[in-house]
Formats: structure tokens, sequence, C-alpha cells
């Protein structure tokens, strides 16, 4: 054969072989998982890291640790808790830094300068971007709610030319606690949080059902709100819990402005719960937990009926319950607009 058509061959061969996707290890079967987070990240970056280092123990034996910039295997960057110049370096590493920051709670991961790169829209997105990683390795969703042990793995790794960016479709995407009284709520204070008071959902509990929502990528809940219910902002660190894992907290369709009055309403010290006789008394109530509520993330329900699932008080023809609800609605705009963000457009 011609030498130099052999020589054309064989670079020929070499370039198409370059081209062929290899893969990187970010577990080497020796040393922990490692990353990097790069600058000031939202608390539920910080919860799902904790998340991920358990996860990678259970798979890998080694906790992920933390460390520099340069080595860390993984680089985990937060869109919104950075500055232009982090921005700017990101997209000269082709990641689609625009695109990604009209998707809320969206991540991108990608393999960028042989290590795996992952980049969130805003906390939750960012959240979701490492626990994608868990996923990957193996952990599913249900690894602690339903004992499912992740295989043991001596080595990780992904082809060089992965690449995945995924948002979700619908804003708010949660579950609602409905008839917890038989199940959820006596195993919580019988079993897993022995000592609390009967009838409560712990906030212990609620940080497991929260770390499950955070893996399958959800952020709102509505709590239970039967007679035997503790209403979600009596039990004490509730609140801090759904903060620290990204979860927007709601109440049902009986339960306006983050009250629960079947647990919290009491006639003897604050009248009927009539907003036509007794409107101050109810506005105080009110106000009293969007006091409490507007540091925290929550989705309001507005509206009246009567305490659970009664109808409302103080009014009978159809002409007067259309009059009382709109003005039941016009005050709560008003309320949430004083109390909670004064464009109360913005308000959940």
């Amino acid at each position: 054969m011609n030498k130099k058509l052999l020589l054309s061959l064989i670079l020929s061969a070499g370039g198409l072989l370059s081209g062929f996707a290899k893969d990187i290890v970010w577990y080497d079967g020796v040393h922990p998982v490692s990353y990097n987070v790069e600058g000031q990240p939202s608390t539920v970056v910080r919860t799902a890291l904790q998340m991920f280092s358990d996860d990678m123990k259970a798979v890998t034996g080694k906790s992920a640790t933390e460390t520099d910039k340069e080595t860390a295997a993984v680089r985990i960057v937060q869109i919104d808790a950075v500055s232009p110049s982090v921005k700017n370096a990101l997209k000269k590493e082709k990641v689609p830094v625009d695109e990604l920051s009209t998707r809320k709670d969206g991540f991108y991961i990608s393999v960028s300068k042989g290590r795996l790169l992952v980049v969130g829209n805003n906390g939750r997105g960012t959240a979701y971007g490492i626990l994608e990683l868990s996923r990957k390795a193996g952990v599913s969703p249900w690894v602690w709610w339903s004992d499912v042990t992740p295989e043991k793995r001596a080595r990780l790794t992904i082809s060089d030319k992965y690449k995945t960016l995924q948002s979700p479709s619908v804003e708010y995407r949660g579950i609602f606690l409905n008839d917890e009284d038989w199940s959820l709520q006596p195993w919580s204070w019988k079993t897993y949080e022995k000592g609390n008071p009967e009838g409560r959902i712990g906030a212990r509990t609620y940080k497991e059902i929260f770390k499950l929502l955070m893996r399958l990528r959800a952020n709102a809940i509505w709590p239970g709100m039967h007679g035997i219910t503790t209403p979600f902002y009596l039990v004490p660190g509730a609140k801090e819990v759904a903060d620290s894992c990204g979860i927007v907290v709601g109440t049902s369709h009986c339960e306006p402005l983050m009250r629960n009055n079947v647990g919290e309403w009491n006639t003897e010290k604050r009248g009927a719960y009539n907003y036509i006789t007794n409107k101050k008394n109810v506005q105080d109530y009110w106000i009293e937990r969007l006091k409490e509520a507007a540091p925290h993330d929550n989705m309001y329900t507005i509206g009246m009926r009567g305490i659970h699932d009664g109808h409302m008080e103080g009014v009978k023809t159809r002409k007067e319950k259309l009059t009382a609800l709109q003005q039941v609605i016009d005050d709560q705009r008003k309320l949430l607009a004083t109390y909670v963000n004064k464009d109360v457009t913005k308000v959940p």
C-alpha cells in the first residue's frame, strides 16, 4: 500500500476516534466525590448538598466533600447568586446562561474542562441539579420513605458529551396531606418523633417529607387541616424547615390567609367567625398570621367559608353571599398588600 495513503487512513481514523465520546470519572473508587460551590447560594442548596453527601456515602462508602474550585470533580453555580463576571465566564464555557435565566427552578448540567458542571437558575433549580447527580448515581427519590437502598458503586463516570437543560412546566408543584389523622400524623408522634403532643406532625417529619419533594422536584405543600391537626404555623420549626427545602406552604380550600380555622379560631375568645357581624375580630385574626408568615415563602388562599367545611356565616340569599364574598376578597387583597407585598399581584 502507498505509504502516503496509509498515513492518511491512520490520521483519518485518529480524527474519527477523537470525535467519539469518552467517559470522565467523578468517583474513582479511592477519593470521595468532591464538589465546589460558587458564591453564597440559597439555603436550599446547602440542604441538597447535605443530601448529596449522604447519598454518596450510601453509594460509594464515602461522604462527598467540599473542596477548592480547581480540584473539585463537581462545580456548582447558582446563577442568581453570582456576579456578572461569573455569568460571563459560564457563557464562555458554552453554558446557556440567558436561556436558563428565564427558566424558574431550572438547571443545566454538562461536562466542562473534564469536570461536571451544575448550574441552577435559582436555589431550587440548583438543588434539583445536585440531586439529579444523586439520581444518576442510582439513588431513588424513595431512598428514605421506602427504604430503597442504592447499589454500591466502585466508579462513577459520565460521558464527556453529556449535557441536559431541564425546567418545570408548572410553577407550583406539590401535595396536600389529606386525611393525615389516621396515618402520617400518629406515625409521627407515636413512632418517629416520640414525645411530641398527640396530633402533631413534627418538624423532623416535615423535613423528610420536604426532602422527598425536593427529590421529586416539587416545591409546594398544603398541610392537613382536620380537627386533630396541629396547624402548620403552630408546629415549632416547621416553617423554617420548609424554607430550608425551598417549599412553598399553602392552605386548603376553607383556610384563608395561612390560618387553620378548625384548629385556631377560638369562638369564646374572638366571637363568631362571621365577617358580617364580627369583621374586626376576623381581620385581626388574619393580620396576626400575615405578620408572622410574611418573611416566609407562602401561597395564600383567599375567600371565606365557615369553620372547616361549613357555609359562610351571616349570609342567606345568593345576592348576600356574592356581595359579602366580594368584600372579603377585596379586603384580603388590601391586607396582603399591607403586610406581605404592596404589589399584591406578586403574592402567590
